[in-house]
């Protein structure tokens, strides 16, 4: 979860306790010891409701005493403040109607009064309101409003509170980290220069904060650490308290760390003064989430999600929704986290939220996968890396832009620390000068006055000529180094977009060599990928003064290699002089693998997030061939480099996925033609039996007639045995007609079995759809001879042959008669009122082909799956009885016939489904 929602919407405490040393104690203290109703006691009360480490309904009431004592006294600056105040914290208690018109009371009141301390707070508190609700940016225009106001009033403690929301505001809600940086900075600046102990603390955690957004962990550590140090001796609020756990609890669960985040944040929530905190809450359910403790991840995920829809926190929502969508599919309910995961990507979508929407996105893709729905799986998958490569393209622009200020700072400051050094110079020479002066027209005022007037004149002129000389130098120096500064950074974006546009790891190595090679000296320059499975680094495609190596590794574990030492620590190493500073890294100096032996050598980690994936190297032949400026372009070459290997990795796991997912699929699809094809000899062996239990009957009599004949010959009786012989001929035609029809069959179920060869051919539609209704139906009764059924056909007789693959069409008609038969059968077995089950196939001509309809009694499909009843692997029987590719097979058949299929189905009524052919 990013910062605004996790560290600073605590509203970092209030105006006084971010810049007054004063207490809550020490006021009450001041009002016990003065009860008299004056100026004094109301600009106590007003300061105390200042105080963050009272709770909102303590400073509401502190301030409506002051609003009843102002009136009472006709105080009107402390009148407007109380009237302020109070109204914001009646909307932050949840009496918005009764909060917003008290403050709309304030801004009529402040416009008849010229009190710019008055206007800063009203426009201060309305710059928190903004930001508290909707995080819209008109709230950084009503906040630096306010500053100006505190500027003009002069009020130093109300323009420290004020900047340290500027400054949260840049850091988390537009994403500015430079501007975020100045405004810290500036607190702090104005905080030691004013020796307010508070005020600094504020300031130090939010620059721990900003460290970590930018991702430099170790920096961020670093600072919010020694403000611990520095509260020990409890001079902090409770708030300041609560914030700094927060801030540490963020760093400890982006580095992995949660046995330290679940304790930072749990003192967090302890500290807090206006619970229930459910930002802390939400950050411990995404900690036990990835711990796989799900009861608490649901505990502390339930519990925040009710207060930040209570107080309408649209910014948290839908990162809780995130957060529960991934314990959900671990918990193995993908239904569960679809359903949390769509809520929670159409909030992150309405807020303009990337970070939510990767999130949500990814955790949705993963659920679809759960599901082996693999087709939106893959879509979510997509939409989470087109997510994930806007945010990361933002922290490099973000990262690069905080350096350049960094860079641009320590240069300003150092050149303001000349300018200083200069003026003192100019101060001592002018003061020397002087006296000089002053001597020289002491002993020759009266001879050289008019001379005099005229040197002075002119060395006045010199001097100032020389000063605006100077002044222009300087102003040409930093027109030079803003420009390299605009250059370097248009440089870098055309290189991240080179390196990025490709998805082959050759390729981009290839073009980071051709960027890194223009701008410095790269005799050997090398991408180092880390093979987990083999635990050693790759270097596939080295180039030595522009020649490509071969291929060569190092093991992770080797002591006498920087690439492992690099990529194992996480840090860079920079060496200008190899002979001296190799002991630094290495016991002893190894040879390399191929070609000369360099001197200078710059080795960074390739890291996406905290991902590690390798190391880019760039050497030379030349001693300390490398300054800060190459430093700083190989670092943001390397963030870019880092990212595009990362795409590559992810797009070949994604086409392995989908070549598996093809493989599954023609498994599934030959599962299922066996399954039909099983179905189908059910019915035709009761199909086939008819006609062989015809031949074995004539075949018995023809036995007996043939004997009788033979009699009547040997008794001469030749008028009998004709009669016999006539009735044998008869039996022999009815034994060759059944004979056949038993060829057929077989013929067909042979078929059946060999597969589509797409060769079409006249085809009796109305015979095809009578003989699979019946191998249907027969195979039905195959398995429960105790089913009865009634049949019903309806065939047009004008339909002639028509030119089709009877074998695929067969495949259709057996699988709707099956989904029927199966339907009346369920219906039948769950039925009390004497159900009678029937099934019909119709045929009719019309003008533009042939249309076929299956239709049953059945109980129906409901409305609500009836959009996923012909996609594939969808399925309404039980596990183990359908795969649910039958009527997704059946979509593509007719399809490729040119027809359609089209459902017509009411609950409790039947089912019908009718396929439309063309002539």
């Amino acid at each position: 979860m990013r910062q605004p929602l996790l560290v600073l919407l605590l509203l970092t405490c209030s105006i006084c306790s971010t810049a007054q040393e004063i207490t809550s104690d020490q006021l009450k203290t001041e009002l016990d010891a003065h009860p008299q109703e004056d100026t004094f006691r109301v600009n106590r009360l007003n300061e105390l409701s200042f105080c963050a480490d009272l709770d909102f309904s303590q400073r509401e009431e502190t301030a409506a005493k002051a609003l009843a004592l102002s009136r009472k006294i006709g105080y009107r600056h402390g009148e407007g403040i109380a009237l302020v105040n109070m109204g914001y914290f009646k909307a932050r208690l949840g009496d918005k109607k009764t909060g917003d018109s008290l403050l709309r009371e304030a801004q009529e009141f402040a416009k008849k009064m010229d009190d710019p301390e008055l206007d800063g707070v009203l426009l201060y508190r309305f710059g928190l309101r903004i930001k508290r609700t909707s995080g819209d940016k008109s709230a950084i225009d009503s906040l630096k409003k306010a500053e100006k106001a505190f500027e003009k009033s002069g009020n130093q403690y109300r323009l420290l509170g004020c900047r340290i929301e500027i400054a949260e505001f840049y850091q988390n809600y537009i994403d500015n980290y430079p501007l975020a940086m100045e405004y810290d900075l500036k607190t702090l600046h104005l905080a030691e220069r004013l020796n307010l102990h508070s005020a600094y603390i504020d300031a130090m955690t939010s620059l721990g904060a900003l460290y970590n957004v930018i991702g430099d962990r170790e920096k961020a550590l670093a600072v919010l650490e020694k403000v611990k140090s520095e509260i020990k001796d409890g001079k902090a609020t409770k708030s300041q308290v609560s914030l700094l756990h927060n801030s540490l609890g963020e760093v400890y669960r982006l580095s992995g760390r949660y046995t330290e985040a679940i304790q930072a944040y749990k003192v967090a929530m302890e500290n807090n003064t206006t619970p229930p905190d459910y930002e802390n809450e939400s950050n411990l359910a995404d900690v036990y989430t990835r711990m796989d403790s799900l009861r608490l991840a649901f505990q502390y995920g339930f519990s925040s999600l009710a207060t930040a829809n209570q107080r309408e926190s649209k910014l948290v929502i839908p990162w809780i929704y995130g957060v529960l969508a991934r314990a959900y599919l671990k918990k193995g309910m993908p239904d569960s986290s679809l359903y949390y995961a769509q809520a929670g990507l159409t909030g992150a979508i309405q807020e303009g939220n990337i970070e939510f929407m990767r999130d949500n996105a990814a955790a949705l893709a993963d659920a679809y996968a759960f599901k082996k729905d693999f087709a939106k799986a893959y879509d979510f998958h997509l939409r989470y890396l087109n997510y994930r490569d806007s945010m990361l393209s933002a922290e490099v622009r973000n990262k690069t832009a905080v350096l350049q200020y960094n860079n641009d700072l320590e240069k300003n400051q150092a050149q303001i620390a000349q300018l200083n050094q200069q003026k003192k110079a100019q101060q001592n020479f002018l003061i020397s000068a002087l006296i000089v002066l002053a001597l020289i027209l002491t002993t020759a005022i009266l001879l050289l006055r008019n001379n005099h007037q005229k040197q002075k004149a002119n060395q006045l002129l010199q001097k100032q000529k020389q000063e605006i000389d100077d002044k222009a130098l300087q102003l040409s120096v930093q027109k030079d180094s803003l420009q390299q500064s605009y250059n370097n950074m248009q440089l870098l974006g055309e290189i991240g977009h080179q390196i990025s546009s490709s998805l082959s790891v050759e390729k981009i190595i290839g073009t980071v060599y051709n960027n890194v090679n223009a701008l410095m000296d790269a005799n050997i320059f090398g991408i180092g990928i880390y093979n987990e499975a083999l635990r050693r680094i790759e270097f596939p495609a080295t180039y030595e003064n522009g020649q490509p190596l071969p291929f060569y590794t190092n093991e992770i574990d080797a002591e006498n290699r920087l690439a492992p030492i690099c990529f194992r620590n996480g840090k860079e190493i920079i060496i200008g002089d190899l002979n001296k500073e190799y002991k630094k890294y290495l016991q002893q100096m190894s040879t390399p693998h191929e070609g000369e032996q360099p001197l200078s050598l710059i080795f960074l980690p390739l890291m996406v997030k905290d991902k590690k994936l390798g190391v880019i190297t760039v050497q030379s032949f030349n001693l300390n061939a490398y300054t800060d400026y190459h430093l700083f372009m190989l670092r943001n070459i390397a963030v870019y480099a880092a990212i595009a290997l990362d795409n590559a990795e992810s797009y070949q796991e994604l086409t392995q996925t989908m070549i598996s997912l093809k493989k599954t699929q023609g498994q599934l699809i030959q599962s299922e033609k066996m399954a039909s094809l099983g179905e189908l000899t059910a019915g035709i062996a009761h199909e086939i039996q008819n006609p062989l239990n015809f031949v074995n009957n004539f075949s018995e009599i023809n036995i007996e007639l043939i004997t009788e004949m033979n009699e009547g010959l040997a008794t001469e009786k030749i008028t009998d045995a004709l009669s016999i012989a006539e009735n044998i001929r008869e039996n022999e035609k009815k034994i060759l007609f059944h004979g056949k029809r038993a060829d057929i069959i077989v013929k067909g179920m042979l078929q059946h079995s060999r597969g589509n060869n797409s060769a079409k051919e006249l085809t009796d539609i109305n015979g095809l759809c009578d003989e699979y209704l019946r191998l249907s139906y027969h195979g039905l009764r195959a398995k429960d001879n105790k089913f009865n059924a009634v049949i019903e056909s309806h065939f047009d007789k004008k339909i002639t042959s028509v030119m089709i693959v009877p074998q695929d069409l067969g495949r259709v008609l057996l699988n709707l008669y099956n989904n029927a038969f199966y339907a009346v059968y369920e219906k039948k077995k769950l039925s009390m009122n004497g159900f009678e089950p029937m099934v019909s196939v119709s045929t009719k001509k019309t003008d533009t082909g042939i249309s076929i309809s299956v239709k049953d009694n059945g109980s129906g499909i409901p409305q609500k799956i009836i959009d996923k009843i012909f996609q594939p692997f969808f399925t309404t029987k039980p596990a183990g009885q359908g795969t649910g590719l039958g009527l997704s097979l059946s979509y593509d058949i007719v399809k490729a016939h040119g027809g359609e299929i089209v459902l017509h189905t009411k609950e409790n009524q039947g089912t019908e489904f009718t396929i439309t052919l063309p002539a």
